[in-house]
């Protein structure tokens, strides 16, 4: 594993997206929100996948340098077309419209339609989290997962995070998508050749399954918890795409971002803002989620448990090592910024042992 520190890495794919043909603006914003997102650990959604966002523009199934426009707003609600712009442009563009609304009424929700694969929820749950308020985000996904009772691909594993200002740490908050596990990680094993938990995947028969080799092309995720991952995955779908009159993924409309690089995602976002200050008068949130969280981190821990943790908390504690010490790159991750290396002739900016 090679570390990298967190300036240096953002640097380096700002300007591979430069070179593809992105602006300085949508570079950058893309380029902090995948580096953030390593720097928290989340490996798999980070920027691992910046290669492949920018095959997928190269062979027409999203835009460098296309731009996200209004088309429906009230004074707390708009709907934004991405027109096919990364992902990372029009969420942020999106939960940025959120958080100046909610400032002054309270809450606020913009969703965004037309986009595609917009990396980690909690990024922008947490561009709220930043600004004083409660963020949440979402969004809905091509049909990869399996419902109770089903044998075949029937909904998406649709992500969803919060984040609430505190103290201790920045945050508190969680990001994670509705099925036992990311689907990146079946793949991971299938290219591994290992076994898997029989909780993670049904075979083609409807069965739960330990073999991921035929996985994605039979098979489907199983739901978290079962009925309650499903229920979930549902009140997204209502919440980004439906609410929208925009595709969703139980019509087949929704194709995946990284298996069909020339085919537009199609993928809904949506983003809430909530402002404390309308409900709380003179208080404080950070302050009371912190007194709350320290409550939490206090309780009498199990046999054989050292310590106890909130939400976040060790995404935050890996952002603080990886800014003393660099981000550690796992070799995967590793793989694909040397595609990028090689392809726009970059030097990885790898540190010295």
């Amino acid at each position: 594993m090679v570390y990298m520190k967190r300036e240096a890495l953002t640097a380096f794919c700002f300007e591979a997206l430069k070179r593809a043909g992105a602006s300085e603006q949508d570079a950058k914003v893309t380029a902090e929100t995948l580096t953030e997102t390593e720097a928290w650990g989340t490996h798999s959604h980070g920027v691992k996948n910046l290669y492949n966002y920018i095959m997928k523009c190269e062979q027409g199934g999203a835009s460098l340098t296309a731009r996200p426009t209004i088309i429906r707003e009230s004074v707390s609600t708009a709907v934004i077309d991405a027109n096919a712009c990364l992902g990372m442009v029009s969420s942020c563009e999106g939960m940025e419209l959120a958080i100046q609304k909610a400032k002054t009424t309270g809450i606020a929700m913009v969703t965004v339609v037309n986009s595609t694969h917009f990396g980690a929820a909690g990024y922008y749950a947490n561009l709220a989290a930043r600004q004083g308020l409660i963020g949440i985000a979402m969004s809905n996904v091509d049909a990869n997962m399996t419902l109770p009772g089903a044998r075949c691909t029937a909904i998406g594993n649709s992500p969803l995070a919060y984040a609430v200002p505190s103290n201790k740490v920045p945050s508190i908050f969680l990001d994670i998508a509705m099925s036992n596990v990311a689907g990146l990680k079946v793949v991971k094993a299938k290219n591994a050749g290992t076994k898997i938990p029989f909780t993670w995947i049904i075979d083609e028969n409807g069965r739960p399954t330990d073999d991921p080799s035929k996985y994605p092309k039979q098979g489907a995720l199983l739901p978290l918890a079962m009925h309650k991952g499903y229920g979930l995955a549902v009140m997204v779908e209502v919440l980004t795409g439906i609410i929208a009159g925009a595709p969703n993924s139980a019509t087949g409309e929704i194709p995946s971002w990284c298996y069909d690089l020339d085919k537009p995602n199609k993928v809904s976002h949506t983003f809430i803002a909530i402002n404390p200050e309308m409900f709380m008068g003179d208080g404080s949130i950070a302050d009371e989620t912190e007194a709350y969280a320290s409550r939490l981190r206090s309780l009498p821990r199990a046999d054989d448990c050292d310590r106890i943790y909130t939400p976040g908390e060790m995404e935050w504690e890996h952002y603080a090592k990886a800014e003393e010490n660099g981000i550690p790159i796992p070799d995967d991750v590793e793989a694909e910024l040397r595609k990028l290396a090689d392809k726009f002739d970059l030097v990885l900016p790898v540190l010295e042992p």
